[in-house]
């Protein structure tokens, strides 16, 4: 297979420690799936709830943008761009 369609597959394996072949292809994909869904449902609700703030009125949105976010962290835990979520209070996130 062309290298260009593999890289990032074999960047993701050695991130997350393990082997590149068709079984780390297949858990790739059920993550990048599971979580994609779940980040449409995210993104979807919160234009609900800026319109109809009693839509998912305490922080459950917020806490599945957490819990997504630590599911992909537990996957790939060599990744370097965890050093910059963890730089979160960096005065360039301010809104």
């Amino acid at each position: 297979m062309a290298t260009f369609l593999t890289e990032h597959l074999e960047n993701a394996a050695k991130a997350a420690g393990r082997p590149c072949n068709l079984s780390y292809y297949f858990y790739h994909a059920w993550i990048a799936l599971k979580c994609g869904s779940i980040y449409y449902y995210i993104a979807f609700f919160s234009h609900v709830h800026a319109i109809f703030p009693f839509v998912h009125a305490g922080f459950g949105l917020a806490e599945m943008i957490v819990e997504r976010t630590n599911v992909i962290r537990k996957s790939i835990p060599d990744w370097e761009g965890w050093d910059e979520l963890d730089n979160w209070n960096d005065e360039k996130y301010g809104s």
